[in-house]
C-alpha cells in the first residue's frame, strides 16, 4: 500500500472513547475546526492549519504536537499540569505533550481551543490553505460531493495535492468517483499551465494506482462515517469506481486572472474550472 491515511481497528475504538468530547466540539463548530485521519494519528485544523497533531502511542498515552507560535501566550503554555510532561524535541517550532487519556480534556477544552484559534487568526499565514477549509465548511453537508481528504502525499509522490472529493456517480447510491481539486489564487502565476500539468500528474498518479487510493478512502469514509463527522445522511459503505477527475477552483479572481482561466479553459476542456470570485 503507498497511501494508508486511516486508523488500525484498536486506534479506532480508542478514538471514538477518548476523543469523543472532541470530536463533539469539532461538528459542533460548524467547519471552524476540522479533524482529518491519518496512518493511526490525526489532525484538527483551523484556517487550514494544523492546531494540533495527535499521535496514538503503543503505550496508551498521546502525543500532542502544536506550533510554537499558535502555543504562545495561552493558558496551557502555563499549566503546570501539561509543563510535566512537555517533551523535548528537536524541532524549535513545535511543542509536544504527552499526555494519558486523563487530560486530553482539559488540554483540549474550549477556553484552551479558542486560545489557538485565536493566535492561528493573528498568524494568519497560507492563504490558500484558508480558502481550502473554507471550501470544505461550505460543502460539510452534501452527500453528492464529499471532500474526503486535504494536503494528500503518499510514499511514491513528492508533491501534494490540495484535495481530493469523492464525487457521487448517480444519485442516492453509494458509488462515488475520485475528484482532485487544485485551488488557486486569481493572481497565482500557475494559473496556465502550471496547474493544467499539477493536475494531470495526481489523476494519473491516482488512475495508476487505483487500488491502494480505493481501499485508503473507502477505508478513510466508513472510519469518519462511524465517528460521526459527517453531516449528510450518508451511506454505511462507498464503492470507489475506477475514473478520476481533475477541477481547478480559482479563488479571489480579478481582470488579470479571467484571461488565464479563459486560456485554461480552451487549452484544456477536460479540466473542470471552477471560479469564486470573493467580490462584494
Amino acid at each position: 500500500m503507498i497511501i494508508e491515511r486511516y486508523m488500525s481497528d484498536k486506534n479506532l475504538e480508542k478514538m471514538k472513547t477518548d476523543f469523543r468530547f472532541l470530536i463533539k466540539k469539532v461538528v459542533g463548530s460548524k467547519g471552524e475546526l476540522l479533524l482529518d485521519l491519518r496512518t493511526d494519528y490525526f489532525n484538527v485544523y483551523h484556517r487550514g492549519n494544523s492546531l494540533a497533531k495527535v499521535v496514538f502511542r503503543a503505550d496508551g498515552r498521546y502525543d500532542v504536537g502544536i506550533h510554537q507560535k499558535f502555543l504562545d501566550d495561552t493558558s496551557v503554555a502555563i499549566d503546570p499540569r501539561f509543563e510535566a510532561h512537555r517533551v523535548e524535541k528537536a524541532d524549535d517550532n513545535y511543542c509536544l505533550f504527552r499526555l494519558s487519556a486523563s487530560l486530553l480534556h482539559p488540554f483540549f477544552q474550549q477556553k484552551h481551543l479558542d486560545q489557538f484559534m485565536a493566535r492561528i487568526k493573528k498568524v494568519n499565514y497560507g492563504e490558500e490553505i484558508t480558502f481550502e477549509q473554507q471550501i470544505i465548511s461550505d460543502n460539510l453537508d452534501r452527500e453528492d460531493l464529499i471532500i474526503i481528504d486535504r494536503q494528500i502525499t503518499d510514499k511514491r509522490m513528492r508533491n501534494r495535492m490540495d484535495m481530493l472529493a469523492l464525487k457521487q456517480v448517480e444519485g442516492n447510491s453509494n458509488r462515488y468517483k475520485f475528484l482532485v481539486i487544485e485551488v488557486k489564487l486569481g493572481r497565482n502565476e500557475e494559473l496556465s499551465e502550471g496547474v493544467a500539468q499539477q493536475l494531470e500528474t495526481y489523476v494519473d498518479h491516482i488512475r495508476n494506482n487505483f487500488k491502494d487510493f480505493k481501499k485508503c478512502y473507502e477505508t478513510q469514509y466508513m472510519q469518519k462515517k462511524s465517528l460521526e463527522l459527517f453531516k449528510a445522511p450518508l451511506h454505511e459503505s462507498i464503492d470507489v469506481i475506477n475514473e478520476v477527475d481533475g477541477c481547478v477552483l480559482v479563488v479571489g479572481y480579478s481582470g488579470p486572472a479571467q484571461d488565464k482561466i479563459e486560456k485554461l479553459k480552451s487549452k484544456h476542456p477536460d479540466i473542470q474550472v471552477e471560479e469564486r470570485n470573493l467580490r462584494l
